[in-house]
């Protein structure tokens, strides 16, 4: 996790601001209860109410449906509805897991790197938009990018004070709170960020033409997609626990949760500890070169310390990506 945050804080120093992107990771063929699964891998929050408690339609295609229409609307808390019980307490117990394996002092002081990496950017917007390192800007160029920076800014914002950004809060995860209070700004910050940009939006993929089952059982549906564009696609669905869930995620669940508790489990407090001075040291460079950054007064003294620093952080991130240094990563869900 450690890695991740560095690499978030230096690559972001010098990144191509020529294009602004949503790399967000839903698609209408996977859906939203997966989507909420890899979500909810890295946050933590207050225990909300149980999904036991929350009615979603019986039918394979209306439940679908409902999912898809409470997401757009903004509504991301159905996205923890719709899963099963034994699904969002093997997430819990995942993430909790992953809590206990970090090393909190590296934990916590890596993702407030980050956080002073946001303020630092927001302070200094009008020199990282105008310095000629890594080419010049055109106007429109420029206000592209101005129109967007409220939302990268505010992403970054809502994981840095997410309960995620303390190994305390990881420790005590608990999705339910993250989809009713986290889950919805980074939903509305990425599909800004989708909109302003020249990508295809892949929001545009939960807006279906027609929803309907074409064969079901029990336990088991076959739904027919129509999307927007005209295409159509045929998914598999199986009930768990009074929840539909995409086939595949059921028949892997088990496996894929075991997998992921055996890689946590494997972690090696030993070797964090010998890599602890180093990791510490890094953080406590990028640290100085965000001082230096934050404090410039004009436009050259900015131009100075970023061009200062890049070697720094170029030959830090090789380091660091070719020993593979820091606290364990979070497993991906299925």
């Amino acid at each position: 996790m450690f890695t991740l945050a560095l690499h978030a804080t230096c690559s972001a120093t010098f990144v191509n601001r020529n294009k602004i992107k949503s790399t967000m990771l839903i698609t209408h063929k996977i859906l939203f209860p997966c989507a909420a699964l890899v979500a909810l891998f890295f946050t933590a929050c207050d225990a909300g109410v149980s999904s036991t408690e929350f009615t979603l339609p019986d039918e394979p295609s209306a439940a679908m449906q409902t999912i898809a229409d409470e997401v757009i609307a903004g509504n991301c808390s159905i996205l923890w509805h719709a899963m099963p019980t034994s699904y969002q307490t093997d997430i819990n117990a995942i993430a909790q897991l992953a809590g206990s394996k970090v090393d909190p002092e590296i934990y916590d002081k890596s993702f407030g790197l980050v956080g002073r990496f946001a303020e630092v950017a927001d302070k200094q917007k009008l020199f990282i938009l105008n310095t000629k390192l890594g080419g010049e800007l055109t106007t429109e160029q420029i206000a592209e990018i101005e129109a967007a920076w409220p939302s990268i800014i505010g992403f970054i914002q809502t994981i840095v004070t997410s309960s995620i950004s303390s190994s305390a809060g990881l420790r005590a995860f608990d999705g339910q709170g993250f989809s009713e209070q986290t889950l919805p700004a980074l939903y509305k910050y990425s599909n800004d960020l989708a909109a302003l940009s020249n990508e295809e939006n892949p929001f545009d993929g939960l807006e279906f033409d027609s929803l309907k089952t074409v064969e079901s059982t029990d336990t088991t549906a076959i739904l027919e997609i129509t999307f927007a564009n005209g295409d159509v696609e045929a998914e598999d669905f199986t009930k768990v626990e009074n929840r539909w869930v995409p086939a595949d995620m059921a028949t892997n669940w088990s496996t894929e949760m075991g997998d992921a508790k055996k890689q946590l489990e494997a972690i090696s407090f030993e070797e964090m500890a010998k890599n602890k001075p180093q990791i510490m040291g890094m953080i406590t460079m990028v640290d100085g070169i965000l001082t230096q950054l934050k404090t410039a007064e004009t436009q050259e003294q900015f131009d100075q310390a970023l061009q200062g620093a890049l070697m720094p952080i170029g030959l830090l991130m090789m380091q660091s990506m070719g020993e593979g240094i820091g606290a364990p990563e979070i497993p991906v869900a299925p």
